[in-house]
């Protein structure tokens, strides 16, 4: 395999770090702005390559010894600084909101973490074969074919779930199941009262797994799931066992979600934010919150809002959300489960505030048209992917401004984050 030796300027795009070779530029993880490093290239276009670091032949005073061997698959930038990290986290967002929007929209601060390992409440661990039997493994980032060993699990999260996972791991080679079976292994835990809970996805629907004896978990799941498919979703429960869901407490109020709802992943950083929209303003008037997962974000505002309507696309999701609408006592409020494209038009209108927090894919243009012929005073717009953040604020920006722009550090040791956009109506 070619290798090239070069010097690298600043990170861009995705996180990686850019250099230039050849009249070429250069991407890569692994390598920090102002180092020299030897590349093996694993992909050389006409105008760009990207590759592997090989060696580092001048260390920046920025870098640290990563944790993990595994690192460039789970977090690549365990190898840097962690204000170091939030310093470039910050100005990335600025950067691609400027390539999108073609303005500068300057970010008021980033919120950082006071955990930079051990933050996730979520685990998902896909199967390789051993040696020695069943291991657990990611794929290589930039090479999904590939996947890493992870002898240990991760240290993204905490040292109690990789404990758990590794005696469900036992267990399963003590019974010879083989890889081919197997599909993923998701476990989560809530920050607040560390309860776990676990789902076994399996290719095999005469896979009889049970997880009684595994010390540590409050409830496990087997599920069936579509070999074909690469995603592990549910296609048939197989067993249950315990609880299917967890409690986590934000603020002041608990919000109940299960092994397969969306629920953020690093709850300190999702309270701070929370926290900001909820001081943003007294009073939000009739609110409509898009993509609401498990109802957390507008639930949390219900002090300030006069009615809520909840767009859910997942039926797990809107079972939980209605559930936690109970639990917490939520008045002149409704929960509809509707994917984004299908949410009728008539629910936009004469509302005050359209809250967004919608996966990285960004906004269905049908809800951008909605909102745009609507026109509520404000949309509050959480993402974790300020690309496409961009891309939507180019079109509120035509008859909105922007009155808050914050990051919140959720992902640390990544070059992800998550940003905060609140738009005034002109």
């Amino acid at each position: 395999m070619k290798e090239i030796t070069l010097e690298f300027d600043k990170i861009v795009g995705e996180g990686k770090t850019l250099g230039r070779y050849g009249g070429k530029v250069v991407f890569a993880y692994g390598v920090l702005p102002g180092e020299k490093a030897v590349l093996s290239v694993t992909k050389e276009k006409k105008n760009f390559i990207e590759g592997e670091i090989v060696d580092v032949l001048s260390n920046s005073p920025k870098r640290v010894p990563p944790r993990e061997d595994h690192y460039l698959s789970c977090s690549p930038w365990q190898i840097m600084d962690y204000n170091y990290q939030l310093e470039n986290k910050k100005k990335l967002a600025e950067d691609l909101y400027y390539q999108t929007v073609k303005d500068n929209i300057k970010t008021e601060k980033i919120f950082q973490a006071s955990s930079i390992f051990a933050y996730r409440t979520k685990i998902e661990y896909s199967f390789t074969e051993t040696s020695q039997g069943l291991s657990f493994a990611f794929h290589k980032r930039g090479a999904y074919w590939e996947k890493i060993k992870l002898p240990s699990g991760c240290a993204l999260i905490n040292e109690n779930v990789n404990s758990v996972a590794l005696r469900i791991l036992e267990k399963l080679n003590k019974m010879k199941i083989r890889q081919e079976q197997l599909k993923t292994l998701i476990l989560r835990q809530s920050q607040n009262s560390s309860d776990i809970v676990a789902c076994l996805f399996v290719k095999d629907e005469n896979i009889d797994f049970s997880a009684k004896d595994i010390e540590g978990l409050k409830g496990f799941t087997l599920a069936f799931s579509n070999p074909i498919s690469s995603v592990s979703t549910v296609e048939k429960i197989l067993k249950k066992e315990g609880d299917d869901f967890l409690t986590e407490k934000i603020g002041n109020m608990e919000f109940d979600y299960g092994f397969d709802c969306f629920f953020q992943n690093n709850i300190e950083l999702f309270t701070a934010a929370l926290e900001e929209i909820k001081k943003y303003d007294s009073n939000f008037g009739k609110t409509l919150d898009l993509y609401c997962g498990t109802g957390v974000i507008g639930f949390y505002l219900k002090d300030k809002i006069s009615s809520l309507t909840s767009i859910e696309t997942s039926l797990s999701s809107t079972k939980f959300a209605l559930k936690n609408m109970e639990k917490n006592s939520i008045k002149n409020a409704q929960v509809i489960c509707s994917s984004d494209r299908e949410t009728q038009r008539e629910i936009f209108k004469g509302i005050e505030t359209v809250i967004l927090d919608p996966p990285r894919a960004g906004l269905h243009k049908n809800v951008i048209k909605n909102i745009m012929e609507n026109m509520p005073q404000r949309i509050v717009y959480l993402s974790c992917n300020p690309i496409t953040q961009g891309r939507d604020a180019l079109f509120f920006l035509e008859k909105y401004e922007i009155k808050k722009a914050q990051c919140f550090d959720f992902y640390p040791n990544t070059p992800h984050l998550e940003t905060l956009l609140i738009f005034e109506r002109k």
